[in-house]
């Protein structure tokens, strides 16, 4: 009998600690107004492909085997 009880009041103990702790961190979020925002972000430069420099050629010839050592 006093084993359920101590039970009983552990559980509740943990429930009441979780709602206390969910109901500081919901009123906390709600309290940053302005403060917590960031700045807005410059927008993104796009560097467009410049034919002055062109990449080299492709290689076309095949590749020579090399000999195999002993």
């Amino acid at each position: 009998m006093i084993k359920t009880n101590m039970i009983r009041m552990v559980r509740n103990l943990v429930v009441l600690a979780m709602l206390v702790v969910a109901a500081t961190g919901a009123f906390a979020q709600g309290r940053g107004g302005d403060k917590g925002k960031r700045p807005p972000k410059e927008p993104a430069k796009v560097i467009e492909n410049r034919k002055e420099n062109p990449p080299p050629p492709k290689n076309d010839r095949p590749k020579q085997d090399k000999p195999k050592r002993p």
